[in-house]
Formats: C-alpha cells, sequence, structure tokens
C-alpha cells in the first residue's frame, strides 16, 4: 500500500494491537502512518483522541456508548478489528459524521475451524477426558461420531457456509443451513456448499439437530433467540454451539436447560460478559461438566490475526486519503 499522506498517527487497541503487532509494524513502514496501541477504556480513549487530534481508531470487542462518538472529528473512522460490529453504536457514529467499517472475509476460516474442533470435542468429550486423565484416572467414556449425525446451523453466511463445507465434505454430515434468506438463492449452490437442506424454518431445524450452530448476528430480533422456548425445541441429545456473539444466548436459560437433561451440553466460544461472569452467581456455567468453554478465540490464529490487521488499517487509509466511497467495508453509510 502506498498513500500520499501528512502523517498521522492511528489509534488501535492493545488488545488488537498486540494480536498482530508485527502487521502494524509493517503497516506503519510502508504507509507513514504511526499504529499506536492504546488503552482502550472509553473516558481515556477519547480524551486521548481529543488532545492529539486523532481522527482513526480501531477497535476490539470493547463496548462504546457515548465519548467516543464526540471525540473523534467529523469524517473520522472506527475500523473494527473483526466483523462484528455490535459493539459500536453505528447510528451515533453517523449522527457524528464517523465511518464506521469492518473486516469481512478475513476470519472466516478461523472461526469454522474452531466450531469443527468445538463439535468434535464434545462428540468425543476430549474436554473432559484430557483433565480426567492426567489427574491419573482412567475412564473411558464412549463418545459419538460425527458422521451421519446432523447439524442445523443458524447463519448462513461466509463463515456458516465455510463451517458446512467442512462438516458435509469432510465428516460426512447432514448439514441443514438455516437463514431468512430465501431458499431459492441457494438453488444452484448444493453441490459447492454441501448441505443436505436449506430451510427459513428454524424450530423445524432445530427439533431435528444433534448439534445446533450459531453464526447468526446480534440485532435486536436476535438478542436472547436462544432461550428457554427455543432450547425445549431441541433435541435432550442436542448440543449447542455458540460461535457467534454471546448476546444471541440467555445464559440462565441454558444454565437450566443444560442442569436439566433437558439437552446435552454446549460448547461456547463467546458470552455476553467478557471476560466470562455469570448473569446470575447461583447459575454459573463454569460450574457445569458437559459444558466447553473458550474464551472468545474463533478468529484469534496467527492468520487471521494478520489479515484483520492489515484489512483494518487499509480500510483506516482508504478513508482518510480517499474518502468513504473507496472503502468498500463501512457498515454504516
Amino acid at each position: 500500500m502506498t498513500y500520499s499522506h501528512f502523517m498521522q498517527t492511528i489509534y488501535v487497541s492493545e488488545i488488537s494491537y498486540n494480536k498482530a503487532k508485527s502487521t502494524f509494524e509493517k503497516v506503519s513502514a510502508e504507509t507513514g502512518y504511526t499504529f499506536q496501541p492504546v488503552n482502550e477504556e472509553e473516558a481515556s480513549l477519547a480524551q486521548a483522541i481529543k488532545e492529539n487530534g486523532v481522527k482513526a481508531f480501531i477497535a476490539d470487542i470493547y463496548p462504546y456508548t457515548n465519548e467516543l462518538y464526540t471525540a473523534l472529528p467529523e469524517g473520522g473512522v472506527i475500523a473494527r478489528y473483526g466483523v462484528g460490529h455490535d459493539s459500536v453504536d453505528k447510528e451515533k457514529a453517523r449522527a457524528n459524521g464517523i465511518h464506521v467499517a469492518n473486516t469481512p472475509g478475513v476470519l472466516d476460516n478461523a472461526v469454522a475451524e474452531h466450531a469443527c474442533w468445538m463439535i468434535g470435542n464434545t462428540a468425543r468429550h476430549l474436554h473432559t477426558l484430557h483433565p480426567d486423565t492426567k489427574a491419573k484416572n482412567w475412564n473411558p467414556i464412549p463418545g459419538v461420531e460425527l458422521q451421519n449425525r446432523k447439524v442445523a446451523i443458524l447463519g448462513f453466511g461466509r463463515i456458516g457456509q465455510n463451517l458446512c463445507r467442512k462438516l458435509s465434505f469432510g465428516f460426512g454430515m447432514e448439514v441443514t443451513g438455516v437463514d431468512i434468506i430465501d431458499e431459492s438463492h441457494f438453488f444452484d449452490q448444493q453441490a459447492n456448499i454441501g448441505f443436505t437442506e436449506y430451510t427459513t424454518d428454524r424450530d423445524a431445524a432445530i427439533e431435528d439437530a444433534d448439534y445446533v450452530v450459531l453464526l447468526m448476528a446480534v440485532v435486536p430480533a436476535t438478542k436472547h433467540i436462544v432461550n428457554a422456548e427455543f432450547l425445549k425445541k431441541m433435541k435432550s441429545t442436542g448440543i449447542l454451539v455458540n460461535s457467534a456473539r454471546g448476546a444471541l444466548v440467555c445464559e440462565n436459560d441454558l444454565y437450566d436447560a443444560i442442569s436439566s437433561g433437558e439437552i446435552a451440553g454446549a460448547a461456547l466460544d463467546v458470552f455476553e460478559a467478557e471476560p466470562y461472569q455469570p448473569q446470575d452467581a447461583a447459575k454459573d456455567l463454569r460450574s457445569l461438566d458437559n459444558i466447553l468453554m473458550t474464551p472468545h478465540v474463533g478468529s484469534n490464529t496467527a492468520e487471521s490475526n494478520a489479515a484483520m490487521a492489515a484489512t483494518a488499517a487499509k480500510n483506516v487509509i482508504e478513508i482518510l486519503t480517499k474518502g468513504p466511497d473507496a472503502c468498500q467495508n463501512i457498515v454504516n453509510r
């Protein structure tokens, strides 16, 4: 990337910066822009932005609700280091003339792979057998094979389709894609994507699934979509897998469903509060044996981090130097 500009400092959440430091350093050297890691707490971040005349910030998943939107100047940029952008108030940004961008496509494989590992782990109980065996116990619990098992993928966009290919062509699973898009959109894609069925009937799909995988965005209509009513529709042997956003799941209802045996278990990479905090102290998901929990690492690979950093930096530079029309990844036009 080569750009003509006056040197500018771009703030980067230190969490994101540390995941891809070498990439940010490389882009800095190539462009002359200075990508500087900062604490992502909103009040102090906003003050530093105003004091130093910073025009853009690359954000991780920390939620921004207030000062950031008046600290950045009109024409400024909030670039998400990742695909999800529910932590950024797009309307407030738009009202203040701030462009919000994300990095679609670059983490699809990483998230889909991680979902595979979570499904496989729960099928063969690896997450419990490993520590049990290291503790000098010998407890060879039988598992199940993935071949011919049924999966419902809720949210059948790029990541959902990537996961479908892995589960269908790799493991021989029967995959039902579920989304709100009319089925005619997928008429000519079955052989390429590998799904057994596509439907807009979410209830029918989850009632028949051994694994229900969440890959939906969080919008008002999907917040806490996995609640007591949803979980009652799943098979008692069913496993819930959340690779999308924690707010899709009412965690108290999930605790009740697992602890009562209403569903067989869950594998979660995302949580409503991160780092994880139980929504009710008496319903701590960490106390359950038949649950796998990882700390939001689905996209956290060397390859994906480098690509997210490069794309987020490119988004910022394109918008600042060429204007918003030059950036295809703006999400609040």
